[in-house]
């Protein structure tokens, strides 16, 4: 089971979601910024080092809205 994580980053009433790139396989569609769980990192640094990745940005857990596991 893999697991994701999903960042919701609000400013001034305004959240930010990002557009896959035209070559990913859901190109065009739109998400939440986030990724894959990488062996041996928590929830909470895998959310931290995909905004870094993503855009550049330093982070930090605020609060976890909600977490569910599933298995497809």
């Amino acid at each position: 089971m893999k697991k994701v994580t999903a960042a919701l980053l609000m400013k001034e009433n305004k959240i930010l979601i990002e557009q896959r790139k035209s070559t990913d396989k859901l190109a065009g569609k739109w998400e939440f910024p986030g990724g894959k769980q990488e062996d041996g990192e928590t929830l909470e640094e895998c959310l931290r080092r995909e905004m870094n990745e993503e855009f550049g940005i330093g982070s930090e857990c605020w609060r976890v809205l909600w977490r569910k596991y599933l298995s497809l």
